[in-house]
């Protein structure tokens, strides 16, 4: 078989060209955050607001550190909606985390959900912001943004 160079360089610029095609078909994803700023609030009042929500749907508090905390549940169906069979085999956790952020009058509060499984010595986390749970996670931030606001002093 000979090469024809003219041959060759049109099968190049073809392989090319469906590479690049296939790049622009697959949309790029981004994660959306879950997250709210507070104004006139201290952390440790959103801390108990969140213990307060949380423990409503069945959480208990799993750990907690400064400015962050995490709870935990066994994975509802809800949040087990629409992941692979791996990624719900055993007895998965519900776990939602939360950070806190000072500043000046403000604190952002970001949350993060995940699935996590107990595999071995490890642990294996399945992101789950974007499902329903990722919405009831954001629902509860924006509740405690409007219920959480900074007692009024008297004079």
């Amino acid at each position: 078989m000979v090469w024809n160079p003219t041959r060759v360089r049109t099968l190049v610029v073809g392989a090319c060209a469906c590479l690049l095609w296939g790049c622009a078909a697959t949309p790029e994803t981004h994660p959306t955050k879950l997250q709210v700023t507070i104004t006139g609030t201290t952390v440790d009042r959103l801390k108990t607001a969140l213990v307060s929500e949380m423990s409503k749907r069945k959480f208990h508090v799993a750990k907690s550190s400064g400015q962050d905390v995490a709870f935990e549940r066994p994975a509802s169906s809800t949040a087990l909606q629409g992941l692979s069979s791996s990624a719900v085999r055993g007895n998965p956790i519900e776990r939602v985390t939360y950070a806190m952020a000072p500043e000046k009058d403000d604190v952002d509060v970001t949350a993060n959900v995940v699935l996590a499984q107990k595999l071995a010595a490890m642990e294996q986390e399945t992101d789950i912001n974007q499902g329903p749970e990722g919405q009831t996670v954001q629902a509860i931030l924006d509740k405690i943004a409007s219920d959480v606001v900074a007692p009024k002093t008297s004079k």
